[in-house]
């Protein structure tokens, strides 16, 4: 604690100036009134480093390879764009919990037209339908169910996106009775686990569901 004689009182602070007259302090330095609460990024520093090293490394080996093997850069750009997702995501999802679930549905739907777009341009494969689709559903399925097991409490926030992801995720099957995918099974199996998933919540979590349900939608 130091000391103003002018004032004639004692002052918590760091400053060598009291904050009343801005005459000279005496006595010893002590701590700040408010501790020092290092952030995420501070306390996780090596880890975030750690990480953004591999994202820059696998970058640039996924764009090399690419190169030698096509001559050109082509699915090397899925990769970045996967990568700058992620840290979208990170970034958000520190900074803002409640928001993530509904950032991580804005990426898949984002990434689901533009592979689409991308499939469409270069002669159209179905690429896009028959790997991307259902394996980015089952990914986000996936993250649902790890909260609604775990996370109870934040349910509210994200059980709409539970029944706009399972119409996403029984959409391959239109494509499988079509005959437009070129393999059935990533397919089939987003699907199966679509339905999974929804039956989970509605046996594990009804009651929850059904109010929010009504809370939203006025039913």
């Amino acid at each position: 604690m130091r000391w103003c004689y002018k004032c004639n009182v004692s002052v918590n602070t760091t400053s060598s100036r009291c904050p009343l007259c801005y005459s000279q302090l005496e006595g010893n330095e002590d701590d700040a009134i408010f501790p020092y609460v290092p952030t995420v990024y501070i306390k996780h520093k090596l880890f975030i480093k750690v990480l953004l090293f591999i994202s820059f490394l696998s970058s640039i080996i996924c764009t090399i390879v690419n190169y030698l093997i096509s001559g050109k850069i082509g699915w090397a750009w899925f990769v970045i764009a996967g990568i700058m997702s992620f840290w979208v995501t990170f970034i958000i999802g520190i900074k803002g919990r409640h928001h993530i679930i509904r950032m991580m549905f804005a990426e898949v739907i984002g990434i689901l037209v533009g592979s689409v777009i991308w499939d469409y341009l270069t002669g159209f494969y179905a690429w896009s339908i028959t790997y991307v689709l259902p394996f980015l559903s089952i990914a986000y399925m996936s993250v649902l169910l790890f909260l609604g097991i775990f996370l109870k409490n934040i349910f509210r926030d994200y059980v709409v996106y539970i029944y706009l992801n399972f119409l996403i995720g029984i959409i391959p099957l239109y494509f499988v009775i079509k005959n437009m995918v070129t393999v059935e099974w990533p397919s089939m199996i987003c699907v199966i686990f679509s339905i999974f998933a929804l039956l989970f919540f509605a046996i594990f979590n009804y009651r929850q569901m059904r109010n929010e349900l009504e809370r939203r939608l006025h039913i």
